[in-house]
């Protein structure tokens, strides 16, 4: 069996992170009761362009422009490359095998395991199929890259006309991960781990009692510890590679060049031998002789 072509792997990027949490947040599907009943609230990309968000999202913003409460914001407010904060893979890994570092799977090469076992069998035995256990296994090893872990902080900002709607936003965020506040993202077959920060911080203007539009808002963080597989278009991408492992390791010699002695002498060889203190020193005419050789026959000698 010829060894498996490699796999390509999905990037991860900065965008795969944030498109995670988009879609997280989003089918969330929160809802409030507002002027039109339980609806659903509205969740945007802060950071979007607003000119781009004014044609995707007219219904978001009245004629003037201005956002149509209640909303939901999500923005990136920071990302580090923590040396400290990392995933499961905690130390650096060497590219092993055309960038990949991880090995996370293996299996047996049957045929060419069988074909290694069938020769030494043979040669042992004299059959093919001789029942023993097996002395050389081939693997095939499958390596993955390291991935380059991310620490993103994402600021929620929740915005609402009353008390009861932000109560019934912050009401799923609050449940999320039960007791702990932990919980996991995913897109594009890449999953990232969230936690949820303690702090709610709450703004408004109600204690203003001025004429301007009453406005609560409510905003907390949400830490990601993402990765990063790849560069985009800056690099080939990743992908999962396959390799056989190796059974034996031989080094040639030339004897013909070196002088050495082999190791199978024959009967034949050391009989012939005796009296030539010379060649039995250096090579005592080594695999000249049959086994069945007679030196008692001095025709037959070639040392006469």
């Amino acid at each position: 069996m010829a060894e498996r072509e490699d796999i390509p792997v999905k990037l991860s990027t900065v965008e795969t992170i944030d498109g995670a949490m988009l879609d997280h947040i989003r089918d969330m599907n929160i809802h409030i009761v507002g002027n039109k009943g339980f609806e659903a609230m509205p969740v945007i990309w802060a950071s979007g362009e607003r000119a781009y968000q004014n044609r995707k999202d007219k219904e978001q913003r009245d004629h003037d422009g201005t956002i149509i409460l209640p909303i939901l914001t999500i923005e990136r407010t920071a990302m580090q490359k923590s040396l400290t904060k990392k995933g499961s893979i905690y130390g650096n890994v060497p590219p092993e095998v055309l960038g990949n570092s991880i090995s996370f799977a293996k299996r047996i090469v049957q045929d060419k395991t069988s074909n290694f076992e069938g020769a030494i069998t043979k040669r042992r035995f004299g059959q093919i199929n001789y029942p023993k256990p097996p002395s050389k296994t081939i693997y095939e090893y499958a390596y993955i890259p390291m991935p380059v872990y991310l620490y993103l902080t994402y600021k929620i900002t929740v915005r609402t006309q009353y008390i009861q709607q932000m109560n019934q936003a912050l009401l799923p965020f609050i449940n999320k991960g039960g007791g702990i506040n932990y919980f996991t993202i995913s897109k594009d077959g890449h999953r990232y781990e969230a936690f949820l920060q303690e702090s709610f911080t709450p703004q408004s203007n109600l204690s203003s009692m001025g004429a301007d539009e009453r406005t609560i808002e409510t905003s907390f963080d949400i830490n990601v510890l993402g990765y990063i597989l790849g560069s985009g278009d800056n690099q080939e991408g990743p992908k999962v590679s396959f390799r056989e492992s190796f059974v034996d390791i031989a080094f040639t010699r030339e004897e013909a060049i070196f002088g050495d002695i082999p190791q199978n002498i024959s009967e034949a060889d050391l009989e012939a031998a005796k009296g030539h203190l010379t060649d039995r020193t250096t090579n005592p005419g080594v695999g000249k002789y049959p086994s069945g050789w007679n030196p008692a026959l001095p025709e037959e000698d070639p040392y006469k």
